[in-house]
């Protein structure tokens, strides 16, 4: 099912723009890394666990095992060259996980009424239940919620058409139920609120928001992750994002 709807090539890909990318992207890496670091001191330091670790490009995954008497990594799947790198370090466990909640509902959804002239809003669309974060003592969201409703609404679009006003309440609802599984007071989120189409020279042309649902906090910090230069991502177009970090 994942592999069908674009996760493991996703997943794939993001190593493919980095390894073009990295001199581009290290600031953007590091400072998600600084961040969390920061946001873990003074938490209680039984256990940890990170949302959407990945390649681990942007997790400070021996800091945070050296703090944390257990760390566990989230992620749709968790590629070899990640197993070997945790391998020593003895108290980090993976767990394989669909974040979002929301991708076998859409699976379903799509399965049932593809083949139908008429479909249902995808407002009917649920989540599964919801992880259960509660017994952490820090929960980090990594880059991962603005990816949570893309790779959704791209494996809609194979099927249907859809509106803009539903596109955006179903992302919206995604976003939303991702943040409010985050235990408050105990939780940081970085993640990606717009982006920005530049030229070839660097001058800007457009921005849209990635993020549909609000995080209303006064202390965040933000700075801009200067993703595709390569101009792979959307055709003779740089892209940036505008990223911002905040403990919940």
């Amino acid at each position: 099912m994942f592999r069908k709807m674009g996760y493991f090539d996703d997943q794939l890909g993001i190593i493919r723009r980095y390894q073009r990318e990295r001199e581009h992207w290290d600031a953007h890496l590091i400072n998600t890394r600084q961040f969390t670091m920061k946001a873990m001191q003074g938490k209680n330091r039984k256990s940890a666990a990170v949302l959407g670790s990945g390649w681990l490009l942007d997790v400070p995954v021996e800091e945070m095992s050296q703090y944390f008497g257990k760390l566990y990594l989230y992620d749709i799947r968790h590629p070899t060259v990640v197993k070997k790198q945790i391998h020593p370090l003895g108290n980090v466990e993976l767990r394989v996980c669909d974040i979002s909640g929301f991708a076998r509902s859409v699976y379903q959804y799509t399965k049932q009424y593809r083949n139908r002239k008429e479909r249902p809003p995808i407002s009917v669309i649920q989540p599964q239940p919801m992880l259960d974060l509660s017994g952490f003592d820090f929960v980090v969201s990594c880059n991962i919620l603005s990816q949570l409703d893309i790779l959704l609404i791209d494996y809609l679009l194979q099927f249907f058409k859809l509106g803009y006003d539903e596109t955006v309440i179903f992302r919206s609802n995604v976003q939303q139920h991702h943040i409010e599984m985050l235990p408050r007071n105990r939780s940081c989120i970085i993640a990606d609120y717009e982006e920005i189409i530049c030229t070839p020279e660097g001058r800007e042309i457009s921005r849209k928001t990635s993020v549909h649902h609000p995080i209303i906090r006064t202390d965040t910090h933000r700075w801009t992750w200067k993703f595709d230069t390569k101009m792979t991502y959307h055709k003779d177009r740089m892209t940036f994002f505008e990223v911002m970090s905040c403990e919940l």
